[in-house]
């Protein structure tokens, strides 16, 4: 397991949050042991515990299956994130349910399905004749997660990974390359040998098909009554703060500045992170420049319509690079947030595009009319393996169908190994 910061003393957190751990966990099991009295079903199962609704991989490979096998039973399990009711004993009653249809539907799938965190998974060890993928929410390697960020203020803890090991429980996890499966075994505690390179990350399929792309433009600028013939440039910095709860958005832009020098030109859309509540506020006078579309659901879908995308530490860079166009990175609190988080790799060499401190010298630069896309290319080449817009659809055929017909994957994994069943 990697390095914790317990090297000198142990993070233990609260009691009120270790009595909740332990509570959860004994509730969890107790249920299980009652759903797994039911057989196995031939069912697919798309969880989340962080949404209310389908997107990201989830959704592409959904609608794939759908398409591609459209008498296959599926199952949505979702749960908003630190989802509310209307008191007490609403929210209690609401999680209930909540856990004991996970505990059913992991006792009974077989096939289940996450993109992110997803706690009860390892809480409940995997049935024989089920099978469990995650595919993750991003399309590779960036900031830290799970067991990398231990020494960290963000995410979890040692004691609590002790009593409660995180990312385990997969039978396969989707990445974007054999270079990223290093930095996600890692992450999730596993061997390389249970990732898979040859599929594609299904959500990268948004950026492909020239129909569909001039549809979802026509929809957005509507939508947003973004001026044609001006260049879009895409803000889409990530959250701050060391949990999710406290998700907050960096307020050190100044769209003056911007509006100063490239408004005459450009419009500016603003994308704020789902986790943040408290969007960064765009003063009247500005809002023919600046433009909050943090309402939009689908991110990749703000990038088809844009020119340049400026982000500071968001792994929406690896879908950026499939369009091949340039890209910013402002980051005046780089070491503010490395001492937060930190990166798989080293920020300032490794993202495609120039960073800024000054939004004086950001503007200067959205100014210029040409950029250099070398870096752009380097970086796609270096991290997405396959992307061709039809990585759901081989998902739908090479992991669910066989498995739904009783027999493996018929996948690649990141070691080079291949089930016998595609050899």
């Amino acid at each position: 397991m990697p390095t914790s910061r317990a090297a000198t003393s142990e993070v233990v957190p609260p009691l009120r949050d270790r009595i909740r751990l332990v509570a959860q966990t004994l509730l969890l099991r107790a249920l299980q042991r009652v759903a797994r009295l039911a057989p196995i079903e031939e069912k697919v199962v798309f969880a989340s515990s962080r949404a209310a609704e389908l997107g990201g991989n989830l959704l592409w490979i959904h609608d794939a299956v759908r398409r591609e096998l459209p008498t296959a039973r599926v199952v949505t399990l979702l749960r908003p994130l630190h989802a509310r009711g209307s008191n007490v004993v609403a929210r209690g009653l609401s999680y209930l349910r909540f856990m004991w249809r996970t505990a059913r539907e992991l006792a009974t799938a077989r096939l289940f399905i996450v993109d992110d965190y997803f706690f009860p998974l390892y809480v409940l060890p995997a049935r024989s004749g089920t099978f469990a993928v995650q595919t993750w929410h991003a399309s590779g390697p960036f900031k830290r997660i799970g067991y990398a960020v231990l020494d960290k203020s963000f995410g979890t803890n040692d004691w609590s990974v002790r009593y409660l090991p995180i990312h385990t429980n997969y039978a396969m996890a989707l990445t974007g390359s054999r270079e990223s499966a290093v930095h996600y075994a890692a992450a999730f505690n596993m061997t390389e040998g249970r990732f898979v390179t040859s599929i594609g990350i299904p959500r990268t399929d948004a950026m492909f098909g020239a129909e569909r792309i001039a549809r979802i433009g026509a929809e957005i600028r509507a939508r947003y009554k973004i001026p044609s013939g001006k260049r879009v440039v895409l803000y889409a910095p990530t959250f701050r703060g060391a949990t999710v709860r406290s998700a907050s958005t960096p307020q050190n832009l100044d769209l003056a500045a911007l509006s100063a020098r490239i408004g005459g030109t450009a419009v500016l859309l603003v994308k704020e992170h789902p986790f943040v509540k408290a969007r960064l506020q765009i003063p009247e006078a500005l809002r023919s420049f600046a433009i909050d579309v943090s309402d939009y659901p689908d991110i990749n879908e703000l990038m088809l319509i844009s020119d340049i995308m400026v982000t500071d530490y968001s792994s929406a860079i690896f879908e950026y690079a499939l369009l091949e166009r340039p890209m910013a990175f402002f980051a005046p609190d780089l070491a503010d947030y490395e001492e937060e988080r930190s990166f798989f790799w080293d920020f300032r060499t490794g993202v495609p595009g120039p960073i800024f401190t000054e939004s004086s010298a950001l503007a200067d630069w959205l100014a210029a009319p040409t950029h250099d896309l070398a870096p752009v290319r380097a970086f796609r080449a270096r991290w997405i393996e396959i992307a061709d817009g039809r990585s759901s659809e081989r998902f739908a055929r090479q992991v669910v169908a066989p498995l739904l017909a009783g027999r493996t994957p018929e996948v690649e994994w990141a070691d080079g190994r291949r089930d016998s069943s595609s050899a």
